[in-house]
């Protein structure tokens, strides 16, 4: 599906090691839309599940992943679904801390 609005790119600061061997160093996270505050919903489980769901989904990635990020890079995630709920003109810029 191509999905309309934004997309940002995260770097990590520790990559992540994928089931079949190859390194995740960034990820792409597309704007959110209606139809994923519903599928957040509809999801079974705690909020911090769903959340964790939600933001797989955003980022193309399984869940399984998102659960091996550090806390920081986890918390990039988070900041950049907070920062999509603004409105586009409000929105910062994506920077990276990571030289």
């Amino acid at each position: 599906m191509n999905y309309p609005g934004s997309n940002v790119e995260i770097k990590l600061y520790s990559p992540l090691t994928l089931a079949d061997g190859s390194k995740l160093e960034k990820v792409t996270m597309r704007e959110p839309l209606v139809r994923d505050r519903i599928e957040y919903v509809k999801r079974p489980g705690s909020d911090a599940e769903k959340e964790i769901g939600m933001l797989a989904d955003l980022c193309g990635m399984n869940v399984e992943d998102v659960y091996q990020l550090t806390a920081a890079d986890y918390y990039q995630l988070e900041a950049a679904w907070n920062n999509f709920l603004l409105p586009p003109g409000e929105r910062q810029k994506a920077t990276s801390d990571k030289p």
